[in-house]
């Protein structure tokens, strides 16, 4: 599974800029969108998959609430909501893979901080939450433990270096 990094900012002061990922149907919008946070170095990184897109790129025409897909590290544009609709079994299928990608993204997270603050209570508490990221299986619950890992790591690094005087 290939991933991209991508920097977008705001198109004008009125505007901000975001990231969503397609991941299914919804019963009022028709299309399921699970808003990306920015990682904490700014910016964005999106895997092979379809995606909404508001902001702007230096260098390249400005994303406008634009659908997009990836596939193998390249990029299609200005894709029409009507083939995402018609590609909706396609995107179902997709969840599995998404769900593994996510599990490998937070237990590599999980090291950084078990590196970062390195004592046997925080390795403990570590192995246990990998232990529950296993039995975990609703790709909501997922997805959010991995959106809110990338927003508090260092907090949760700072906290315990502070807890264990590290």
């Amino acid at each position: 599974m290939s991933k991209l990094g991508l920097q977008l900012s705001p198109a004008d002061s009125e505007s901000k800029c975001w990231v969503a990922e397609i991941t299914g149907a919804d019963e009022v919008y028709i299309l399921k969108r699970d808003f990306i946070p920015a990682e904490p170095e700014g910016g964005w990184v999106l895997y092979d998959g379809w995606y909404q897109l508001n902001g702007a790129v230096p260098g390249v025409t400005e994303f406008k609430k634009e659908y997009i897909r990836i596939k193998d590290g390249k990029v299609r544009r200005n894709l029409p909501f009507r083939e995402l609709v018609e590609s909706l079994d396609e995107i179902k299928a997709g969840e599995g893979p998404r769900v593994e990608r996510m599990r490998k993204e937070i237990i590599a997270i999980l090291d950084e901080i078990k590196e970062a603050a390195y004592c046997e209570p925080v390795v403990e508490g570590i192995e246990k939450q990998k232990e529950d990221l296993d039995m975990a299986d609703e790709p909501d619950q997922i997805k959010n433990a991995l959106y809110m890992l990338k927003k508090q790591k260092q907090s949760y690094i700072q906290q315990y270096r502070k807890m264990f005087n590290l």
